[in-house]
């Protein structure tokens, strides 16, 4: 199995919605060109969080961090990025909102990408995730 190209990864806006206790976040990734031995696709995708279970209200995070188990412990995130065919799953452990400033509100998620379930050919990974939602 082969390191993920992390470099490639950029961030865009984030956005929110739902209602409290089933929030859906979307963290958007800006497209770029995933390779693997001979097969190479362009990728236009997102980090899609269900079911998670913070308030709605941007005001009501403002500040504030929330820690989640991992699947499949009662609670988790469901989360996943989709590409090489697959919805290959994140595991969610922390989100930290900062202060809302012009509009935005920081977001930053302590992930890890569980890219040997889906055999991607590429190894498990952890990455910080660092974005706004634009409110």
């Amino acid at each position: 199995m082969k390191e993920f190209p992390l470099q490639k990864i950029a961030f865009t806006k984030a956005k929110i919605q739902g209602k409290d206790g089933s929030v859906s976040i979307e963290v958007g990734v800006a497209p770029f060109e995933l390779s693997l031995d001979d097969y190479s696709e362009n990728v236009d995708t997102c980090i899609r969080l269900d079911c998670v279970r913070i308030p709605r209200n941007p005001m009501e995070l403002e500040g504030r961090e929330f820690a989640f188990p991992i699947n499949p412990a009662p609670g988790y995130i469901d989360a996943s990025i989709y590409f090489f065919a697959a919805h290959n799953p994140i595991d969610v452990t922390k989100i930290v909102f900062g202060n809302i400033q012009s509009n935005k509100l920081p977001i930053t998620l302590e992930t890890n990408w569980i890219l040997e379930y889906e055999r991607t050919g590429f190894r498990n990974l952890r990455k910080t995730v660092v974005t706004n939602i634009e409110l």
